[in-house]
């Protein structure tokens, strides 16, 4: 029976210390403060986590464990593991302890093309200094905005490897260091995608929320618009109404306008038959007086040529009268005039003897007995 009472004892205090063996888990997430802050971390990486506790090479383990945690939650789309990290923190000459530089943050989240950052540091990895101490792991760990450098979430847990059936009864010596850690790495790494759900549920409600409040401000909006449609309308309508009347108006008016004009037209296409025939009379007249003036032109004419030949008769006439004149002059008075016509005689000297009487005229009878004159030389030309 006693055997049975201290079996009973030993269950229970496993029962209690696997109790008190729980992690202890505080967290915090900040509020969004824009409307995607979570929903636009999709990409993050895993900065090497700082190592303050004894065990060497803690943060190599953590490290490994941390990076499958958080891809089995799937919260995000990528995790980049820490030995990228590394090389991108040479490239950029960046040691662990910057990453508390909101610019060294950017222009790593730049430089990997991620959104967030995840960093943190090992208080506690493994048993105690005290004999028979179980395995202890206590961290902390926190997601950045690459952007802005913010810290979104940040945790801290304490796992214990507390007591185990086997230790209990001597058969093992209890959980072990990876053990322990590996479920506080899962217990920060749940939080911390609870959290981003949370908070990209509480962003996605919010877009939602705004969403709905502009659709009611558009619908009172359209209301409004619907009232002043409406207003308008009675207005169009109204217009219609005064712009029918208008044309009603105009359309008898263009019409009394119309019939103006034909008379106007038909008075026109009267006057112009009329000026029409009086042009016409006018070409008439002016075809007879061209005609006129051709007959006077011709008979002008006419009597010019008369004219010319009348004096022609004249001149004729005058070159017979001086002919028959002429021929009437005896023949040596005839002759004495053209050699007085042709050069005047030479001056005759002193004893000249005195010129010769004047011979009779041609007609006069001579003397029986008178010798005849001697024939006159002809000038010489």
């Amino acid at each position: 029976m006693k055997a049975w009472k201290r079996i009973v004892l030993a269950v229970a205090a496993l029962f209690i210390a696997a109790g008190c063996a729980r992690p202890v888990l505080r967290d915090h997430a900040q509020p969004s403060k824009a409307k995607d802050q979570y929903t636009r971390i999709k990409r993050i990486a895993i900065f090497p986590f700082e190592n303050y506790s004894d065990t060497k090479d803690a943060d190599k383990t953590i490290d490994a464990l941390l990076t499958t945690a958080i891809r089995e939650e799937t919260v995000f789309d990528e995790v980049e593991e820490t030995r990228f990290v590394r090389d991108s923190m040479k490239k950029l000459k960046i040691t662990s302890t910057d990453i508390i530089d909101k610019e060294v943050v950017k222009k790593l989240g730049d430089e990997m093309n991620v959104q967030g950052i995840v960093y943190g540091k090992i208080i506690n990895f493994g048993k105690g200094k005290e004999k028979d101490a179980s395995s202890q792991v206590t961290m902390d760990m926190a997601l950045l905005d690459a952007a802005t450098g913010t810290v979104l979430w940040n945790g801290n847990v304490s796992a214990y490897g507390g007591l185990t059936v086997g230790k209990v009864f001597g058969v093992t010596e209890g959980r072990t260091d990876v053990e322990v850690a590996r479920e506080a790495i899962r217990k920060l790494a749940g939080s911390m995608a609870y959290e981003v759900d949370r908070a990209r549920d509480r962003e996605r409600k919010g877009v939602l929320a705004e969403l709905k409040r502009e659709e009611e401000k558009e619908r009172a909006r359209l209301d409004q618009l619907k009232g002043e449609t409406g207003k308008i309308q009675g207005e169009l309508d109204k217009a219609k109404a005064d712009a029918k009347g208008i044309k009603d108006l105009a359309v008898k008016e263009a019409e009394s306008i119309k019939a103006d004009l034909e008379l106007q037209k038909a008075a026109v296409d009267a006057e112009k038959a009329k000026t029409g025939a009086a042009q016409q009379a006018i070409e008439q007249d002016k075809l007879k007086v061209e005609m006129e003036r051709k007959k006077i032109a011709d008979d002008l004419k006419r009597i010019e040529d008369e004219k010319k030949k009348l004096e022609e008769e004249r001149r004729k006439a005058e070159e017979a009268k001086k002919a028959a004149e002429e021929a009437k002059k005896p023949a040596e008075v005839i002759q004495e005039e053209k050699v007085k016509e042709v050069a005047p005689p030479p001056p005759a000297p002193a004893d000249a003897p005195a010129p010769a009487a004047a011979p009779a005229p041609a007609d006069a009878p001579a003397p029986a007995d008178a010798p005849a004159p001697p024939a006159a030389e002809a000038p010489k030309q």
